[in-house]
């Protein structure tokens, strides 16, 4: 008791201040779109930066790599030249390499080294830097034995202290097929005597990078070249610091300054390049300063956060000055609409007592109708009934007579046998007893027919009582007889049974045969319309049928499913198929009320269930199912008083 008292005052307090709530919720909603999109802004801003420096990356590796492909070509040209002047023409060869240099400011020197195998300071004579090139013999051989450049990894100009990578190319002179069968085959590469000698080119690595950086602008991002292949502490090759715009080569200069962050690229990457420098892989990374995350840059991000922070404290601002005015108007809104509740209710009950009464009329109209030619015709054909036999009894004991007659009095007067001749008495006696005994079929079927009529109106029933569904469901079609034979627009309609051993079922049983009316005259509606619009073959095909199906479900109820193989119905007929008034038949055929008071009957009445199963083109099936006993016994409607009165 406590808990639902505390939960009422909880929903009061809430009902009290839902104003302000809406206001504190609009704020928050606002609030929270503002930061959303000033988060979306800050995003957009930030992959804009991203791609920016992307952009960039890929400029300053693409000028990386074409430089040093440049390079290289320079001294592929060079080691050419001698590969075909032998070394005849070396001031033609000066002269080229001089203007090679000035075209590139990247490569320092290109030489050519003449082959000498005894001497370990070799090739070093015409190029004036004071280079050891013995350390680099490993490189020499790996470039005559694979007969393609070589890179070696940071080396040191010793006059200069600058850092730089040498390029080897070998030089192989052309053999003559007799002269290369005759080499021994696991020569030392050095010692290969067809091995000229080598291409040296020396590209500076500062001047490179310069060359990369100069056409691209770098605000608050730093630059880091590595060697990947080099030992880890060998790694570094130079560092450009945008800051100061200077590119740092000595790596203890480069340990005392802060290199930067690392930021990712819109690829995925950590904003890396690897290049490919013939047999070597450099690795090329930007890396950003504290700078580069200044909040001045996210401006359109900021400009949305006030922005929407503005627009919302106008808007709550705004909702508060409507707070007393929404008052006002729920005020008269809630008048209006109990009025209009209260008028509603009042038109659904007009409706259902308009129901009502329109069935009351109906059913009583029919009761009158039904009970009037079931006593009218009762009385004489019990009279023809009940005399006929005593008709063909007379009529045997009297042809007997004659036959005695006939037996016993052989010559009659002439005037007797003229009068047997006239009235043909041969035929006569045999048609006499013929015509006595189809009386007596034709009264039996009338008999019949009043009985049915009796059944479907059930005037001798004033209450629920046990009855035998299977007799109301044929008395039903018996009435219907005429509107199932074949028409001049048509062929009959096909009565299939299928009838299941049912027992008996307590139910207002003039109610029940109502439903199984209406039912199965809106099966023949249908398919009456159907039939128009089909193709006589396919109608030939498939003849018009209704199938009437009982079954016994366990425990205590009893299906009926009426079925047709009409056109079936829409969907959004389904739906309104039980409402009062809704009809898909033409104006003054239908109005509406049938399935609706058949509904009524079904669920209200019986405590039962009516549904509906249709789909387009195959048919419609309507299921009634209804317990075997009801278990409060409700008074007789006045449909049936009156059908009982008028009987």
């Amino acid at each position: 008791m406590t808990a639902n008292k505390l939960l009422d005052l909880a929903a009061s307090t809430l009902l009290g201040y839902r104003r302000h709530i809406q206001v504190v919720l609009t704020l928050c909603a606002g609030l929270g779109l503002s930061a959303i999109a000033c988060s979306v802004a800050y995003n957009w801003e930030y992959k804009i930066m991203q791609a920016e420096l992307q952009e960039r990356l890929d400029q300053i590796a693409t000028g990386i790599q074409r430089d040093v492909s440049g390079s290289v070509e320079i001294i592929r040209a060079a080691g050419a030249f001698y590969s075909t002047f032998d070394g005849e023409k070396q001031p033609e060869f000066q002269k080229f390499v001089d203007s090679a240099l000035y075209r590139h400011p990247s490569v320092k020197a290109i030489a050519w080294l003449p082959r000498i195998s005894d001497s370990q300071q070799f090739l070093t004579d015409e190029i004036d830097l004071g280079l050891d090139l013995t350390p680099n013999r490993l490189a020499l051989e790996k470039a005559a034995k694979r007969q393609e450049i070589i890179a070696t990894d940071r080396q040191i100009l010793p006059a200069q202290n600058q850092p730089c990578i040498f390029v080897f190319q070998p030089i192989f002179s052309q053999l003559d097929l007799g002269d290369a069968a005759v080499l021994p085959p696991k020569l030392p590469a050095l010692e290969q005597e067809n091995l000229q000698g080598f291409t040296l080119g020396i590209l500076l690595v500062d001047a490179i990078v310069k060359s990369a950086v100069q056409e691209s602008i770098l605000k608050s991002v730093n630059l880091y070249l590595q060697d990947a292949m080099a030992p880890e502490s060998e790694r570094f090759l130079a560092f450009y610091e945008s800051k100061t715009k200077r590119i740092i080569t000595d790596e203890k200069i480069k340990n005392k300054l802060q290199i930067g962050e690392t930021i990712y690229c819109p690829d995925g990457s950590s904003c890396t390049r690897i290049l490919n420098i013939e047999n070597r892989r450099w690795l090329l990374r930007f890396l950003v300063t504290p700078e580069y995350i200044n909040p001045v840059k996210y401006w359109r991000s900021l400009t949305v956060l006030v922005f929407g922070t503005v627009l919302t404290l106008a808007a709550t601002r705004y909702l508060l000055s409507l707070l007393n005015y929404t008052d006002r108007i729920e005020k008269v809104a809630a008048e209006r609409r109990a009025k209009s509740l209260q008028l509603q209710q009042t038109l659904q009950e007009l409706q259902q007592t308009q129901t009502q009464l329109i069935q009351q009329e109906k059913m009583s109209s029919l009761g009158l109708l039904v009970a009037g030619v079931a006593h009218e015709v009762n009385n004489p054909i019990n009279f023809i009934y009940g005399n006929i036999h005593h008709a063909s009894e007379y009529a045997k004991d009297l042809l007997e007579l004659v036959e005695l007659y006939q037996k016993h009095y052989l010559y009659p007067h002439s005037e007797i046998s003229e009068h047997l001749e006239n009235i043909d008495f041969d035929f006569m006696s045999e048609d006499l007893p013929q015509i006595l005994s189809s009386m007596k079929i034709g009264a039996d079927r009338i008999v019949q027919i009043v009985q049915s009529l009796r059944n479907f109106s059930r005037l001798d029933e004033s209450e629920m009582k046990p009855v035998n569904i299977h007799e109301g469901i044929d008395s039903t079609l018996l009435i219907l007889q005429s509107r199932l034979k074949a028409t001049a627009d048509r062929p009959p309609i096909g009565i299939v049974k299928n009838y299941s051993n049912l027992p008996m079922v307590e139910c207002y049983a003039g109610q029940l045969n109502q439903v199984f009316m209406n039912i199965l005259a809106n099966a023949i509606d249908a398919l009456e319309t159907y039939n128009l619009d089909r193709d006589p073959k396919a109608a030939k095909a498939n003849p018009i049928a209704i199938a009437i199906t009982t079954e016994y479900s366990i425990p205590d109820k009893i299906i009926v499913r009426i079925s047709d193989n009409g056109p079936g119905m829409a969907e959004n007929v389904k739906k309104r198929l039980f409402d009062p008034f809704f009809t898909t038949k033409p104006s003054g055929k239908g109005t509406g009320l049938g399935l609706s008071i058949s509904y009524k009957i079904v669920v209200e009445k019986h405590k039962g269930a009516l549904r509906c199963d249709s789909t387009p083109g195959l048919g419609t099936e309507f299921s009634i199912e209804i317990p075997l006993r009801q278990q409060v016994r409700q008074a007789v409607p006045l449909v049936s008083l009156k059908i009982s009165e008028a009987a």
